[in-house]
């Protein structure tokens, strides 16, 4: 049932998530954070950060479309990359040559 591959490609996964949860628990000592929660289970770190405050209403931690600070008409730089283009008709293809004409927009 389980092969060579399996056993390496968990292994690898398991020694990946031990050194993510090492190098949590070093910035949670240099920090000085007080969590006895950490030290009683540390494999809560394997996919949490410890700086992380886990209140997604935080401006720092939170998504910001979703946070009452935010403006409601606030766009992601994703949005304002897409809508820059659609203000103002290009006159060239993407590879700089001018458009003919016949060409269809």
């Amino acid at each position: 049932m389980s092969n060579d591959a399996s056993k390496i490609k968990s292994s690898r996964r398991r020694y990946l998530d031990s050194t993510a949860i090492a190098k949590q628990l070093k910035i949670f000592r240099q920090r000085g954070i007080n969590l006895p929660l950490y030290d009683a289970e540390p494999h809560r770190l394997a996919k949490h950060h410890v700086m992380d405050c886990g209140n997604t209403r935080c401006y720092l931690c939170g998504n910001p479309r979703r946070n009452p600070w935010a403006k409601k008409n606030r766009l992601t730089a994703q949005e304002r990359k897409l809508f820059q283009d659609l203000d103002h008709k290009r006159e060239t293809h993407s590879n700089g040559n001018p458009k003919n004409t016949t060409d269809r927009d």
